[in-house]
């Protein structure tokens, strides 16, 4: 049954790595166009914050399966996720700046994220 359940897991996990470069990438491609349309980067930041949440519980799931223990720890991350999307549903302009600046400060911890994944995706397959 564990063996079972860690396959699944691990499917899942490589699925919601897929969600979060998609919508990473989504993001990125939406604030580089002077008037993005902020519904849109509503969306992407939700799917992106979402498919976090699903990806740490699976890895945390895992791990569990597995009897080792992991820190998972992007809570900085989300609170600029947060943060973007508080202020992203304001209409004046400037407020679209404080949104590409907050992300903007966020890139690290996106790439973090991303990498952490990205590797993590690679060595379960």
């Amino acid at each position: 049954m564990i063996e079972g359940a860690e396959i699944k897991i691990r499917r899942e996990i490589s699925a919601e790595v897929t969600v979060l470069e998609e919508s990473y990438k989504q993001i990125k491609s939406l604030l580089l166009v002077g008037e993005y349309d902020a519904t849109a980067v509503v969306s992407a930041i939700k799917a992106f914050k979402d498919s976090l949440s699903r990806a740490s519980a699976y890895v945390l799931t895992l791990f569990t399966l597995k009897g080792k223990q992991v820190n998972i720890s992007w809570e900085h991350l989300f609170t600029h996720l947060d943060y973007a999307l508080t202020v992203s549903v304001s209409p004046p302009l400037k407020h679209r700046d404080t949104v590409r600046t907050v992300l903007s400060l966020s890139e690290a911890e996106f790439n973090q994220v991303l990498t952490y994944f990205a590797t993590l995706k690679a060595s379960i397959k």
